[in-house]
């Protein structure tokens, strides 16, 4: 008896799970929402002066859509960013060095190197306001 109790409790909740998202899947395209209220005016209905109000309030990347997209500098600085990091450490080191070689002797340092000079692997990245 315990084999099929459970056996048939399998079946009967696989069939109650089909017959539960059957009817959830038509409950949901066949009654319309009742809270959502559909738009009262369209923009081809308001006037010039109260569209001109509405200006201010809208953001800048709608107003102009160039201002805050960078994605195209950021994928630059991404591509480029081991060959700077390269060349920017041996500009950092040539031009640090001649500074340190000063130093060096007037305040008891022996010498100040660089054993490995990075900016990360990770690359800056721009956003707009």
């Amino acid at each position: 008896m315990g084999f099929f109790d459970s056996f048939l409790g399998i079946i009967g909740f696989g069939i109650g799970i089909l017959i539960g998202c059957f009817l959830g899947f038509f409950i949901f395209i066949y009654f319309e929402p009742r809270d959502v209220k559909e738009p009262t005016k369209s923009l081809n209905e308001f006037d010039s002066s109260s569209l001109i109000d509405l200006v201010p309030r809208l953001p800048l990347w709608v107003m102009s859509p160039d201002y805050e997209r960078v994605n195209w500098l950021n994928k630059f600085i991404t591509d480029m960013w081991p060959y700077f990091d390269k060349a920017a450490c041996g500009i950092i080191k040539s031009s640090a060095e001649p500074i340190f070689a000063e130093y060096s002797g007037s305040y008891r340092i022996n010498s100040i190197t660089f054993d490995r000079l990075t900016l990360g692997t990770l690359p800056p990245t721009i956003h707009g306001n």
